[in-house]
């Protein structure tokens, strides 16, 4: 029996549910995201009370920050500190998601993420994880219940295993070959 995870999440919070056929939606887990907001505010603090660097030589001093680039800085990517955290729960997410295809909890898997959310998870995933990948769906559905996500499914016409079995695989017929034609006779 196939079964299909549903990953409903945003920056903050993943919801995993479980699918199957003709047996009802269960949510799995309820995963949120660590507030890093202050330690990263701690870590980007001086002696002196100052964000992002600190004050050195004498008169009015100056202001190194290491997002402006300088000594010692090479040129990054830059992204805000919610941007950073969004990128660190989505590999947070998808190695769950790798966790639960080794231990072989589900075949298929379904998401349904925030759009700037579903970019870093996609992102995020391995290469494993994305060959189960039904389909995703980029809208934000992480804080709805149970059957309103099921609602807004059904509504986008995202098939779901727990109301529709597969259908059996029945293999197409084979046209009949022709017979063969001797040589000589037409």
């Amino acid at each position: 029996m196939t079964t299909t995870w549903i990953a409903v999440a945003d920056e903050g919070r993943a919801r995993i549910f479980s699918a199957r056929p003709q047996v009802a939606l269960r949510e799995l887990e309820d995963l949120l995201a660590i507030d890093s907001r202050r330690a990263e505010h701690a870590q980007a603090q001086d002696a002196y009370g100052h964000l992002g660097g600190s004050i050195s030589g004498g008169g009015g001093g100056t202001l190194h920050s290491p997002h402006v680039g300088g000594p010692g800085h090479s040129a990054e990517p830059r992204t805000n500190s919610a941007d950073h955290r969004a990128q660190q729960f989505a590999r947070q997410l998808a190695q769950r998601l790798e966790a639960g295809l080794h231990a072989e909890s589900y075949q298929r898997l379904i998401l349904v993420a925030a759009p700037r959310f579903l970019g870093h998870l996609r992102l995020s995933l391995p290469t494993a994880v994305r060959k189960r990948l039904a389909f995703d769906v980029a809208k934000d559905f992480s804080k709805l219940s149970l059957a309103e996500i099921e609602q807004r499914l059904q509504a986008l016409q995202v098939p779901s295993p727990a109301r529709h079995a597969p259908a059996p695989f029945k293999p197409s017929p084979r046209p009949q070959a022709a017979p063969p034609r001797t040589p000589g006779r037409s």
